[in-house]
């Protein structure tokens, strides 16, 4: 008899280890792809600023052009840069919110730069300038598809943090639910 309960005892905690070890893989697989979806939004939003740099240069030689429209654009947009390393700003909350509002002023900026470009009719023609107001305004479907794959990234993974069994396992292994941001960032829209 107790042979048979030490031998069930210990095939209970082999199962208990290998449901544990299969968890933590999958949990570990879903949190990459979270990061690599966060990853291919963030691309999808820098990419909508890949024409920033030569229409600032184009405005910046303009001496005509509204100073305050120029600088406004430009110390908003220069901001942009501090996101672009020290890690996913997905995981600071605070962070995250500085993000999308130093995204947010950047972009009302380069309308308003655009807006003051377009009343020049060679500027308005400059392929940097039509190439700039397309990816605001046409590429933001580039960004709300990437956003969507995130999102769909985040539940999986929640998803996978809160149903038993497998949620007791992963908060026993360490793993916690991530707050989707970027859903509340949209809100805001």
């Amino acid at each position: 008899m107790n042979k048979t309960l030490l031998t069930l005892a210990l095939l209970a905690a082999a199962a208990a280890g290998g449901f544990a070890v299969l968890t933590a893989r999958d949990l570990d697989r879903r949190e990459q792809d979270v990061l690599s979806r966060w990853t291919e939004l963030h691309r999808a939003e820098q990419a909508q600023f890949a024409e920033m740099p030569a229409v600032l240069a184009l405005a910046d030689a303009q001496p005509a052009l509204d100073a305050a429209v120029r600088t406004n654009a430009r110390s908003r947009c220069n901001l942009l840069a501090q996101f672009d390393s020290g890690g996913p700003v997905i995981d600071d909350a605070r962070r995250f919110d500085l993000y999308k509002q130093v995204r947010a002023e950047c972009t009302g900026g380069l309308f308003r730069l655009l807006a003051a470009l377009r009343d020049a009719p060679p500027l308005a023609a400059d392929s940097h300038v039509q190439a700039l107001g397309r990816s605001l305004t046409q590429g933001q479907a580039t960004v709300d598809s990437a956003r969507e794959r995130y999102r769909q990234a985040l539940a999986a993974y929640n998803e996978g943090i809160q149903h038993l069994p497998r949620g007791l396992a992963a908060r026993l292994l360490g793993y916690e639910e991530r707050p989707d941001f970027v859903r509340y960032a949209d809100a805001g829209r």
